[in-house]
């Protein structure tokens, strides 16, 4: 009788054990529901930054003539491509990183260098200056033309030009007369196009 008890207690011992042992199994064997939640939601909300980034981006004129991509993941914000300048670079980060969830900014733009930004405004300074002088060149070149020439006599002639562009007005007696006007502006050195929109030919 006791070797029969004691061998029904190790057969319950046994069943009990490998139970134990089958619940772990299972327990390592189930997925982990909340750690696939997270991850979907972290998606989510990257996703959200990515949007609300490039929403702030497309209504900032000063990041005009700039392209910019953005990529987040859990939180952090890339941006990658090229500012139009140094100061739309800094405005770029300074964006991403005021939007809510943003943890930090990785900011891997290019943009033109503070010194190159300057030589280009003085270079564009003095072509517009070389191109303003020239202009007023062509302009009392024509004026001192018209003044000598017999052929435009008694016309009443004004000259603007702009960018080597000519434009003639006021009134000349007739049209042979602002053909010549035309003629003699169309063959000045420099001059590039003439508008004669405003030459009047007077009524005979």
């Amino acid at each position: 009788m006791n070797i029969l008890r004691n061998a029904h207690k190790s057969l319950v011992a046994v069943g009990i054990s490998a139970a134990l042992g089958l619940g772990a199994v299972a327990l390592a064997a189930a997925p982990d529901s909340t750690d696939s939640s997270a991850t979907v939601g972290a998606a989510i909300t990257d996703t959200a930054i990515t949007t609300q980034v490039k929403a702030k981006f497309a209504s900032d004129d000063r990041l005009k003539n700039s392209d910019i991509s953005v990529k987040t993941n859990n939180g952090v914000v890339t941006l990658t491509g090229s500012a139009s300048s140094s100061s739309a670079k800094d405005a770029a980060e300074t964006l991403a990183t005021n939007v809510s969830g943003v943890k930090t900014v990785n900011d891997q733009l290019t943009a033109p260098s503070a010194a190159s930004e300057i030589g280009d405004k003085a270079r564009h300074a003095t072509e517009k200056t070389a191109s303003a002088v020239e202009d007023t060149a062509i302009t009392t070149a024509l004026k001192t033309k018209f003044a000598a020439d017999s052929k435009t006599k008694g016309a009443d002639i004004g000259v603007t030009t702009n960018n080597a562009i000519v434009a003639l007005s006021g009134t000349v007696t007739s049209r042979a007369q602002k053909e010549h006007v035309i003629y003699v502006a169309r063959h000045t050195k420099g001059v590039t196009q003439v508008d004669s929109t405003a030459l009047n030919v007077s009524a005979q």
